[in-house]
């Protein structure tokens, strides 16, 4: 046998209506039975069903994200703090749709006006140093009142799917 050096094997050329030894391997080329329009009828009923049936059982959660935060500082000290954020943050169990923004502006000197949001409420703005150990420290108490935030807002609308719901009055 030859050495093949990065060739493929030769093969004679094939007809048009001639099976090939690959089409015979192949389950999906032998010849198949037709079905009556009124099985294939029946078939895409019982399909369409069971996709139906699947479909509503599913959860609609809406975003395939369950909360984000977001980064929108410009200087070293907030990105430093966006990331001791990032790292220290985990969302309280249940609360699935939320949005964190972390916003910067420059401010006098070496410091930095660095503002929290949840929710696009606005919940914390601070001028920040460019050390470390405070970077740590401000970033320990963004968290706190981030997730203090998300939990006081579940708490109050899951009292409000509680409560009743009708109208006091309409002026």
């Amino acid at each position: 046998m030859p050495a093949v050096y990065g060739q493929a094997e030769r093969r004679a050329p094939v007809r048009a209506n001639q099976p090939t030894k690959a089409d015979s391997k192949l389950p999906g080329k032998q010849e198949s039975k037709q079905l009556s329009p009124k099985k294939v009828e029946e078939a895409l009923r019982l399909l369409l069903r069971a996709d139906s049936l699947q479909s509503s059982r599913a959860p609609t959660g809406g975003p395939e994200s369950s909360g984000l935060v977001v980064d929108q500082t410009v200087t070293k000290i907030g990105h430093d703090f966006y990331d001791a954020f990032y790292a220290g943050f985990e969302a309280p169990v249940g609360i699935q749709d939320f949005v964190v923004t972390i916003s910067e502006r420059p401010a006098r000197g070496n410091s930095a006006l660095v503002a929290l949001s949840v929710n696009n409420e606005d919940l914390l703005e601070f001028p920040l140093q460019p050390r470390q150990e405070l970077v740590e420290e401000a970033a320990a108490q963004a968290i706190a009142l981030a997730v203090e935030y998300l939990q006081i807002s579940q708490d109050i609308s899951r009292q409000l799917e509680q409560g009743e719901r009708r109208v006091l009055e309409v002026y």
